[in-house]
This record gives C-alpha cells, structure tokens and sequence, in this order.
C-alpha cells in the first residue's frame, strides 16, 4: 500500500466514556498499516472525549503505533476515580450546591453548576499528555493540522482551537470560527465540559463547555484545515436504539438526559454527513456536465456495530457505589436511559469491551480501510441506510 495522501484527516467526535470505542478502531487501522507507515492522518480533529484522543496522537505524531499504543494503555487502564470525584459526600455536596445555584436564580456558588468535579481528570491529562510536542510536531512536518472544539458561554460560537501549518487562515461563518492557539491541557478540558455534568473552563476572557453541544458542521473544522477526505469514527448507531417490548412508561430523568447527551454527541454529525452525501452528489453531477473544479470530499464513517447503552448496563454494577445510587435513582440502568450511563461509566472493564468491538468492526472491514488510506482513485461517500436516500 503506497503513503495515504497528505490531505487525510481524521474525525473524533465526542462521547465521554463511549470515545473508548475509537481506540479499538485507531488499534485495527495499525494492525492494517504497514509496520513503517508514515503518519496517517495529518489533519486530527477531536471534540469532548474525542479531544482527549486527538490530543494524545497529536503529541506522539511522530510515531502513530506509539500514539496509538499509549492510548490503549491509558484507557485499558482507566477508573471512575481517574476521571472525576465519585465519593458519597462529593457526590452529596456538588448536588446540593447545583440546586441551590438553580433555585437561587444562578446565585450559588461559583462552579457549582456541574454534577460532578472532574479535577481527577485535569491531573491525569497533566501527567500523560505533554501538548507542546503537538507545535513541535507540526514545525517539524509531522502533522499538517490538530484541532479540539470547543463551545463559548459568551457567544454561543462553536469556537475550533487548532495549531496548523503557516498556510492555514482563521476563519468564520455563522456561529462558528475557527482560532489559532498554543495549546495546553485546558483546551483539552474545555472540550470535555459537558453541561451540567461537568464545570466550565476559562480560556483567556470566556468560559467554555463541550465543544458538541453548538458544533453544527462537525466535519468543517477538518475541511478548513486542509483535509480533502476525512475518517469519522462516530460512538453511536445513527438509526438509534430499538424499541423495547416492555409496557411504555414515563420517561425517566435518565432517559432525558441520556437522549439530550446523544443529540448532542451524534445529532449533529448524522446531519453533517447527509448534507455532505448530498453535496458529493451535486459535484458528481457537475462533473459530469463539464465543471471538473467540483470537489468531492472523500469520507468513510466507522461506527459500532452495537448498541453501547445497552452493553453499559451490563457493566453497571461497577460503578462506585455514590454513583451507581445515583444514576440508579435517574433511572439510567434501564431501556434507553442507559445512554446517560455509557457517556460516564469510565470503567476500564467497560472501556476494554468497547475497544473490543471497535477493534473487531474496524477489521470487519478492512479492505475498506486500505483502500481509504492508500493513494488513487476510489471514491468514498458516507454510506446510510437505504431510507434516507
């Protein structure tokens, strides 16, 4: 297989601890790839958890079997603990404060309005991942472009915080923009912040949250940065969970949550990628009457071959004790209020399973691989189920 083109990019949305699930699949893409192959993506775009990916292979663009390889270890090694404070009086005091900060009209105490202190996490990232090597990368060649998306208090803007090669200009558009930055682990933690579970981050003069929550065009920050054909490894199913047979009930506060968060993580981009297989048709058709500047964008999307919910509950029991009680009390062990579950049960046996099945999806289909990564002239457009054509 000859070097993949220099405009390859790959896409790491967002999914907390579901983002597992792409390490399975980064592992298969190595186990494909030649032993001495070059850097396969020059262009990484991370979002939440995603980030946290993105970050890690940026800072070893050097090497992305090493890249790839810490990633494997870091999270076949993680715990609940690692990622935020899960002790009962925790637990106990953020809940308090988070309802006196709402009924108090947002008077409460400063950073109270999360769920839980995600602090362990920070320290973590301090400690494994150095973010100057990422500048130090890019100046040496290594990499063309790494982004992580975030999303401003202030203005509402999707905000793409990225460190790029000199040829590549800022850019806005509707709600969105794109900044350049020296990054450090407080991006990563920006990124990550999602509402209400987790506190805002300040970056310079704003406060900032997940970067899923406003992104409307997931895919653009890659196109931007020079990708001219992107790899998504999406951590959700597009055509959603299964009706279950059981009696209908009320929703629980679980459920809520739980379809909020996977509107969040995977809404955006379902939509990003049907208006990309609609423009990849329009250019087809250009092309076909004569206009040979249409571009068609190149993009394979990987997603798991499994409901995630569902396997987290399976996993559920080890959650630390403070909260099992209380994602049990919203309801998140059952039906579809275990998306809430999958997104926080940063378990290292859940992880393992998710890595599993990223690892087997991806070889399922190999060929698929090899052929989007390696030079010529085969032509890839996101492949969604008959009835959305």
């Amino acid at each position: 297989m000859s070097s993949p083109r220099a405009e390859t990019g790959l896409v790491l949305p967002g999914g907390g601890a579901r983002a597992a699930y792409q390490v399975g699949v980064l592992r298969a893409i190595v186990r494909v790839l030649p032993k001495r192959a070059s850097q396969p993506f020059p262009v990484i775009c991370g979002t939440s958890a995603g980030a946290i990916n993105a970050a890690v292979l940026g800072a070893n663009a050097d090497s992305f079997r090493r890249g790839v390889a810490r990633l494997l270890r870091w999270w076949r090694a993680i715990a609940v603990t690692d990622v935020y404070r899960a002790d009962l009086a925790t637990l106990a005091r953020h809940g308090a404060q988070l309802l006196a900060s709402l009924g108090g009209g947002g008077l409460g105490p400063e950073r109270a309005t999360s769920l839980l202190d995600n602090a362990p996490l920070k320290r973590l990232l301090l400690a494994g991942v150095d973010t100057a090597r990422i500048h130090e990368h890019i100046d040496a060649g290594n990499l063309h472009a790494v982004a992580i998306n975030a999303t401003s208090y202030g203005s509402g803007h999707a905000v793409t915080f990225y460190a790029a090669a000199p040829q590549v200009a800022p850019w806005r558009r509707v709600r969105r923009r794109g900044e350049p930055c020296r990054f450090d682990i407080d991006h990563v933690m920006a990124s990550a912040a999602i509402p209400l579970v987790f506190p805002a981050v300040r970056l310079g003069d704003d406060y900032y949250m997940d970067g899923s929550v406003r992104q409307i065009a997931p895919l653009a920050p890659a196109l931007h940065l020079g990708a001219a054909r992107v790899l998504v490894i999406a951590v959700g199913q597009f055509s959603g969970q299964a009706m279950t047979p059981a009696a209908p009930h009320y929703p629980s506060l679980g459920q809520i949550a739980g379809h909020a968060l996977s509107s969040v993580f995977l809404d955006n981009l379902g939509a990003d990628l049907e208006r990309l297989y609609a423009t990849n048709r329009l250019a087809a058709a250009a092309s076909a009457h004569g206009h040979p500047d249409a571009r068609h964008i190149d993009v394979l999307v990987l997603a798991p071959s499994a409901d995630l919910g569902a396997l987290a509950v399976q996993y559920a029991k080890r959650l630390p004790r403070g909260v099992r009680y209380l994602l049990r009390g919203l309801g998140s062990t059952r039906g579809t209020g275990a998306n809430l579950l999958s997104y926080l049960l940063f378990d290292r046996e859940y992880c393992r399973a998710l890595m599993r099945l990223g690892f087997a999806d991806t070889m399922a289909r190999r060929d698929e691989i090899v052929a989007f990564l390696a030079d010529g002239t085969a032509r890839f457009t996101p492949l969604f189920p008959p009835e959305w054509r």
